[in-house]
């Protein structure tokens, strides 16, 4: 399981890490700072949030590009370690680095990427909305028997501009009276 001494699945963390890099810049080489805010608000206690963003990337990230190069080993390992010490200092301060780094790696490790996923909806109310034939009023007029939308026609009253007004019942035999 694990690989360089480390408590925790380095191959699975990278994948993990490399799955919140894709959710969120569309790349799987880097985690820049918006993915290191993402995976800390996703994955781990409030209190490391912020210094996250604050402490550990700073020291963490490649100073040309700004971002964590995420097929470095060493520099993923370095990020959960310095993660681990300011959770130590926020925390607990035992000094215990090794069992938070353990935690924390095994938090990312176990979460979803952040993207939510839409859920059919328990409460019911979804097949009587989407069932046109129950519609009533002017809604009942913009779909047809299958269900299928009339677009324009059954969202627009259409206007005779005959000449005629709209209830008169003998349009069209003037000419025939005279």
């Amino acid at each position: 399981m694990a690989s360089g001494g480390d408590d925790y699945d380095i191959e699975a963390l990278t994948e993990k890490l490399k799955a919140f890099a894709m959710a969120q810049i569309k790349t799987t080489a880097k985690m820049d700072s918006k993915t290191v805010g993402k995976v800390a608000k996703e994955c781990w206690p409030k209190a490391l949030q912020t210094r996250v963003d604050s402490s550990v990337f700073p020291k963490v990230m490649d100073k040309t590009t700004k971002s964590i190069n995420l097929d470095n080993k060493d520099q993923i390992r370095k990020f959960i370690s310095e993660a681990a010490i300011q959770y130590d200092d926020v925390t607990t301060k035992t000094k215990e680095f090794k069992k938070h780094e353990k935690f924390l790696a095994e938090k990312i490790i176990g979460s979803g990427t952040g993207i939510k996923q839409t859920e059919i909806s328990k409460t019911g109310g979804v097949d009587r909305m989407t069932d046109t034939s129950k519609y009533t009023g002017s809604h009942k007029e913009r779909f047809d028997e299958s269900g299928k939308g009339k677009g324009k026609e059954g969202r627009v009253d259409m206007v005779d501009n005959s000449g005629y007004v709209g209830n008169y019942k003998e349009q069209g035999t003037y000419d025939k009276k005279h």
